[in-house]
């Protein structure tokens, strides 16, 4: 029998990408924390680098996706978290300011927070964009206190710094339409790479230091948190994809023949590898006898810039100084052979692979899964969040009380 409606008390995380779509399941336990039920994935179609090729397609791969899940974990699904991937994403860095009285001074509450963000998405937002994240940098009270939390404070005017994660508005609603004729509703999207990070990192991660590298099919992110926040965000047009390319070019076979090459015999290490050793593939109507060596030697340049290019980007933002934790990498891409050890050695970092903390039973590869368990993680965290969530620590009766002081602040 169907369990309850996923809105009740499950959360669906889903993933679009160029090559596969992946889905997932959490859900609430009695301890009011999450569970991850379950995962699924299938192949992407219509949909390649940031476009949409054919809309029926998608809508079609993601119905086979959802549907797949939902039979695996006998659970109806209806509403969907959807996951903005990095090539959609554009930042910007916002500045703005609001008086917050005439004369003398007022304590700063969360309404005035509101009221500065809003200014800063309306400075920072162009016509045809949406805003997926607004990511303050710092506070400024009176040009003389800077603040990460200026709640509570006394000042007359109140700045912020901040960084907005935007996309096109035509965009995300192509996406939405895809899931909609899928039969599925879009409860609420997010940046698929910084909600991968609800699924892998610890508040003490973030709290202290962590740099994330998401490692994709055709875009890398990189993401540094710090005392709780996303401090830099950074991406690349490269990924898992162009060592499949530059595989099928010099081999001359296809995509698929050569992504599962990859899989098999990739590694971005050749030391232990013979001269002589030989493997063979299937081209045309047999097989071809191919040394190994020719596979390494040809992916060798694509794994060194991509290195490079990753080193060079967290020398530049400063993290190296202010991370405690080193690395935490996710994606498909990590699971090529010898590439955390090769970033830790060129960034003299420590490099772990991200795992799935929530999974109820050990999730296989599940640093690929990351950005879609996420996805259902940060919906599950922004119900539970809520300011109109009871709890033990901050009663109902308390948030009216300061509710009620935050209007008299305002207008007396």
């Amino acid at each position: 029998m169907l369990k309850k409606f996923i809105k009740d008390q499950y959360f669906c995380g889903l993933d679009i990408g160029s090559q596969t779509i992946k889905a997932s399941i959490v859900k609430l336990q009695d301890t009011q924390k999450p569970q991850l039920i379950g995962v699924f994935e299938e192949r992407t179609s219509g949909y390649q680098q940031a476009s949409i090729i054919d809309l029926g397609e998608l809508s079609e791969a993601i119905h086979k996706v959802v549907v797949g899940l939902s039979k695996k974990a006998s659970i109806k699904i209806k509403e969907l978290q959807m996951g903005i991937s990095g090539e959609l994403v554009d930042k910007r860095f916002v500045s703005a300011a609001i008086p917050l009285v005439d004369r003398g001074s007022k304590e700063i509450t969360a309404r005035d927070i509101k009221k500065i963000q809003s200014q800063a998405r309306a400075l920072g937002l162009k016509m045809d964009e949406v805003v997926l994240h607004n990511f303050p940098q710092y506070y400024k009270v009176d040009d003389v206190n800077t603040a990460l939390n200026p709640v509570g404070l006394y000042g007359r005017k109140l700045e912020v710094y901040t960084m907005l994660m935007v996309i096109n508005d035509a965009l995300l609603k192509n996406l939405t339409k895809a899931v909609n004729q899928a039969g599925f509703d879009v409860e609420h999207y997010y940046y698929s790479s910084f909600s991968s990070t609800d699924a892998i990192l610890s508040k003490d991660y973030k709290q202290k230091g962590c740099i994330v590298i998401n490692l994709g099919s055709h875009i890398t992110d990189v993401l540094f948190f710090k005392d709780g926040h996303l401090r830099f965000y950074d991406k690349f047009s490269f990924g898992g994809a162009q060592v499949t390319d530059k595989i099928a070019d010099v081999l001359n076979i296809t995509f698929d023949l050569a992504e599962d090459i990859k899989k098999s015999y990739a590694q971005a290490v050749s030391t232990d590898v013979r001269a002589d050793e030989e493997i063979l593939i299937k081209k045309d109507q047999g097989y071809m006898p191919i040394k190994k060596e020719i596979i390494l030697e040809a992916i060798n340049p694509v794994i060194t810039n991509m290195v490079d290019t990753i080193t060079e980007c967290i020398s530049a933002s400063g993290a190296t100084r202010e991370t405690h934790y080193g690395i935490v990498m996710t994606g498909g891409g990590v699971m090529l052979p010898g590439l955390p050890e090769l970033i830790e050695g060129k960034t003299n970092l420590p490099v772990k692979v991200g795992k799935v903390t929530i999974a109820a039973n050990r999730l296989h590869n599940s640093a690929k899964f990351a950005a879609a368990v996420g996805l259902a993680v940060a919906r599950f965290n922004q119900v539970h969040q809520s300011p109109l969530q009871m709890s033990s620590g901050s009663p109902l009766m308390t948030r009216i009380t300061l509710k009620v002081k935050e209007l008299y602040q305002e207008y007396f």
